[in-house]
Parts: structure tokens; sequence; C-alpha cells
């Protein structure tokens, strides 16, 4: 199967806020995430579109979590040109 060219990716630390920021994250998406994997605290939420509108949507969506502070990441990306891909919060220790 071929991967799909956008993406929305969203990091969050897990704390005992996990649960409920996870469901409110979804509940903005309006579905489930396409996958999650945790490492070292953080759990990487992804959803994969096969049209950069759609992804756009459910970025603007999510925008409204960037303040909490257990949001690490939040990024679209445009893998058909990665210079148009957004990054609307990003808090990782590079």
């Amino acid at each position: 199967m071929p991967r799909l060219p956008f993406d929305v990716t969203v990091w969050v630390k897990r704390t005992d806020a996990f649960p409920a920021l996870r469901d409110e994250l979804i509940g903005l998406a309006a579905e489930e995430p396409e996958g999650a994997t945790e490492y070292e605290g953080i759990v990487d939420l992804h959803w994969r579109f096969d049209n950069l509108k759609e992804a756009e949507s459910v970025a603007e969506a999510l925008i409204v979590l960037r303040a909490r502070p257990e949001i690490v990441l939040l990024r679209l990306s445009n893998d058909d040109d990665l210079d148009a891909s957004i990054t609307y919060k990003d808090e990782r220790n590079v």
C-alpha cells in the first residue's frame, strides 16, 4: 500500500492528563489516528491523508490545543513538497 502524502503529527507527553487529551485530539480530528507509538514518555499520534485540504482541516482543528504544555509537536507534513510542510508547534530538544 503506498504511503499517503500528507501527515498531521502530534507528539504528546504521557502524563496523567494524557487519556483526556487523547480523547480531545480525536474529537477535534473527528477520527482515530492512523497510528500511535510511544518512546521515552512521548506518544506520537499521526493521521494520514491523500489530499492537502483534509490534512489542513485536521491540523487547523488541532491548533486550539497547541498552548497545552503536554503538546510537544504539531506538524502538517507534505511529502510532495517538504518546503510546504507547516510546523505549528515544536518544543523538541533537538
